[in-house]
């Protein structure tokens, strides 16, 4: 047999092949890695868009989170999570995978009841189970809630009052919720709806509506600047929402103070008020639109106005006592009770004017400033 005719060490063809080799694994060790980023990404846009479509649709208040600031379990699955998406309205939180189904298996705040007598005077309470705040307290045997490290207990999304599982009794799921602590600040969802029954009948007597929610009940307006404070104000907007009626509050810059401040048109006269969460050009932006207020000859709709500062400066806000600055080293619960304890002040407004007027008395009209004031001097 003859012997078989291999190249011999060192010849062209061997170091040909030697270099092929080397050139292809270099394609895969550059190019792999790129392709499984740009497959991640493309994976992570899909879900992105995905998420998006049902936040569009869905009736809760979705928000994506990176990371949750205390342990959470999700609502649908009962397991642990770190990151996934939580309603800033009712306060539900889910993970990424069980969004869909939470969508359609839990209800979120109702801003009106539907047109049902029989429901208007007798509200009940909304429970969600888990994720209740650990310095709660269990409404029936007076025990702390939410110490076990799983998915239990319940918390009423108006009220925010918590029961441990083992209390919860059907006496409980129809008993009717008195919204709680900031029950004189919250617009119950029954007021609205006998509100829109009254428009359409063209009543507008509202006081003998709000008799039934007593003399102490003075609703708030919360209108929030988002970019304020480095953008505080979009998470003070969350938090607000939790504890009051959703369609109390505003981020003014999406709906501009002039129609936010409507809504006291549909309350008794001289009872609404309103806390500013912003700057001071945030403060007299609202304070313009409470203004134009009185040249529609809405003066008894006029609310009283209160002012958590956010940012730096607030030189209004800290000359009233409210502050420089908020910086959330209190609790937004807090900041509700301080506006009910607050006592009102008349406060001045005035608009200066002033004009270079040059030499001879010659006024040049292209040099005019004016100037808001909105202290006494």
């Amino acid at each position: 047999m003859e012997a078989e005719r291999r190249p011999a060490p060192g010849s062209p063809s061997e170091g040909l092949f030697a270099d092929g080799h080397l050139i292809l694994w270099t394609l895969c060790s550059v190019l792999l890695p790129v392709f499984i980023t740009f497959w991640c990404s493309l994976q992570r846009s899909r879900r992105l868009l995905h998420r998006r479509d049902i936040f569009r649709k869905s009736k809760h208040g979705w928000r994506d989170t990176d990371l949750f600031s205390q342990p959470t379990y999700c609502c649908v699955c009962a397991q642990h999570i770190l990151q996934g998406a939580f309603c800033d309205c009712c306060g539900l939180r889910v993970d990424e995978g069980c969004l869909k189904k939470a969508d359609r298996r839990f209800q979120c705040k109702e801003i009106m009841l539907k047109n049902d007598t029989k429901v208007l005077d007798a509200m009940p309470h909304h429970w969600i189970r888990g994720n209740v705040p650990l310095c709660s307290y269990c409404m029936v045997c007076k025990q702390q809630c939410g110490c076990q490290p799983k998915l239990c207990d319940y918390r009423c999304i108006w009220c925010q009052k918590t029961v441990h599982d083992e209390c919860m009794k059907n006496s409980l799921k129809n008993e009717k919720c008195d919204f709680g602590e900031f029950k004189n600040l919250i617009i119950p969802p029954s007021y609205l709806t006998s509100i829109n029954q009254m428009r359409k009948d063209k009543k507008t007597d509202y006081e003998v509506l709000a008799s039934k929610l007593g003399k102490q009940w003075t609703p708030l307006i919360i209108l929030a600047n988002s970019r304020s404070g480095t953008n505080m104000g979009e998470g003070l907007l969350g938090e607000f929402r939790i504890l009051l009626n959703p369609v109390q509050v505003f981020d003014v810059t999406k709906t501009p103070p002039i129609k936010a401040l409507q809504l006291c048109t549909l309350l008794p006269y001289y009872s609404a008020r309103v806390l500013v969460c912003g700057g001071d050009g945030t403060v007299g932006w609202v304070l313009d639109a409470v203004d134009d207020m009185k040249i529609k000859g809405q003066e008894k709709y006029i609310p009283q106005v209160a002012v958590l500062p956010l940012g730096t400066g607030n030189d209004l806000s800290n000359t009233l006592g409210w502050g420089t600055g908020y910086a959330g080293e209190i609790p937004v619960a807090q900041v509700l009770r301080n506006v009910m304890e607050a006592d009102g002040i008349k406060l001045d407004r005035w608009k200066v004017q002033v004009t270079n007027k040059g030499y001879y008395n010659l006024r040049k009209p292209k040099e005019e400033n004016e100037i808001e004031l909105s202290i006494s001097i």
